[in-house]
């Protein structure tokens, strides 16, 4: 039986969705209903009212007609909107700069909040001094609130406020438009209502499920395709996997669950499937997914199966974990049979968030001192894995696989900025100079 699919929002967002529906997705039905103008809204409702107990899922288009529908009509299945973010709005920012040539710097804008706006243009490289954007807010419990904005956004650039409008509500983009207005919808991407049907796929499948099943997790452990760019030493890798162990440690404690240790590189997690939606927001959000993609130079391939049994639930997650791990990792897969697989779940972040394999502080020490973070990397390495400080600097030298003299020079450096100190000399031999004893300060 196919999988029945309401989608509500402005003809052309709808038109949309059931395109991508029909390239992306199988088995799936789409029920059209339009919501274009402010008057279209109780129409909207009267037609999703006839439609509803047909329904498997419902996706809103954007979040205003989701409200404004959401207080008539009460949905018994799993309802989710397209929203956007400050991704959306840089990209409507390039786009009123590319086709109109206007100053971005003065914008009017809808439906984001002044954070989102700020930190877009911070984004952008745009000295927050020399912006001002002016919000014009949305209310959609108000009447009419549609031709509120256009009035608003109007009278910013008929003022000199504005020179350019971004709106999220497609109906204003096309009036002002017409009004020869300088205007850009800030819209979802295709891969964001891909998203979100996901998701709606995912929540009808687990209210399918009984609440006592049992869910395992597969993980397995894979090095970044710039791995050997940060890992020079097995040292440095060892103390990575057991940061990715403590973190899977972590996560294991907090959706309750039995974790055993396959090896270095794998483990399984055993326990109650609504512990681990619960923690997971319904798989919206495998925040280890993140954390060791931003942390380390390894990623996770993630497999969850379900199953009336330990062995079938197992069975399922290790072919998910495969798929994932196939597909270069960092990602995960929800396996209800071998025929029923959802995914890939991806983490939002990691797209946005620039990784961080080495700590903020010692990024700053490599900055101040001129050298290069992983040679600072390697001697915090090394104090943490032999447990002192104090080194000579033939002793540092074998350690980070350098020179002598070099590491002479790495001393020199670190003493100059405060991050070493000389605690003493050694004498080694009955002749030549002796050898200096030094502190790591960090």
């Amino acid at each position: 039986m196919n999988f029945k699919l309401a989608v509500i929002g402005h003809a052309s967002s709808v038109e949309e969705i059931e395109e991508i529906v029909k390239h992306k997705f199988t088995n799936m039905d789409v029920f059209k209903i339009e919501c274009n103008h402010d008057e279209d809204v109780e129409h909207a409702v009267s037609e999703l009212k006839k439609i509803i107990n047909q329904c498997n899922g419902i996706l809103y288009t954007r979040k205003e007609p989701y409200k404004l529908l959401s207080s008539r009509i009460e949905h018994n299945v799993t309802v989710r909107y397209a929203d956007i973010d400050t991704s959306n709005f840089i990209h409507s920012l390039l786009r009123a700069s590319h086709h109109f040539g206007v100053d971005i710097t003065r914008v009017s804008v809808d439906t984001l909040d002044y954070a989102s706006i700020i930190r877009a243009y911070k984004s952008l490289g745009i000295p927050l001094e020399s912006i001002s954007p002016q919000i014009v807010p949305i209310d959609t419990n108000s009447s009419q609130f549609v031709q509120r904005a256009q009035s608003e956004h109007i009278k910013n650039v008929q003022s000199g406020l504005s020179e350019v409008c971004t709106t999220n509500i497609r109906q204003v983009s096309e009036y002002l438009t017409d009004q020869n207005i300088p205007c850009v919808l800030i819209a979802p991407s295709a891969e964001t209502y891909i998203y979100e049907i996901r998701r709606i796929l995912l929540s009808h499948n687990q209210r399918k499920l009984n609440e006592n099943n049992i869910a395992c997790v597969s993980i397995s452990v894979s090095p970044r395709d710039n791995f050997y760019v940060f890992h020079h030493t097995v040292l440095q890798e060892v103390l990575d996997l057991n940061k990715i162990a403590e973190a899977i440690a972590i996560f294991a404690q907090k959706v309750d669950a039995a974790l055993i240790t396959v090896s270095q590189v794998e483990f399984i997690l055993m326990c109650n499937s609504s512990n681990l939606e619960i923690t997971t927001e319904n798989f919206a959000r495998i925040d280890i997914l993140t954390s060791v993609y931003t942390n380390t130079a390894h990623v996770l391939s993630i497999g969850i199966g379900y199953g009336d049994t330990t062995k079938i639930a197992k069975a399922n997650a290790v072919v998910g974990m495969h798929q994932a791990k196939m597909e270069g990792g960092n990602r995960a897969y929800v396996v209800y049979s071998p025929d029923d697989m959802l995914g890939p779940i991806e983490p939002n972040e990691t797209n946005s968030r620039k990784p961080n394999i080495f700590d903020t502080q010692l990024e700053q020490i490599a900055e101040t001192s001129g050298l290069s973070v992983n040679t600072v990397f390697k001697i915090d390495c090394l104090v943490k894995q032999k447990n002192k400080r104090n080194f000579t600097s033939i002793e540092l030298a074998k350690e980070i696989g350098v020179s002598v003299r070099t590491a002479n020079r790495i001393i020199v450096k670190l003493e100059q900025c405060g991050y070493i100190v000389e605690v003493s000399r050694h004498v080694i031999s009955e002749r030549g100079r002796p050898t200096r004893v030094v502190k790591v300060l960090f």
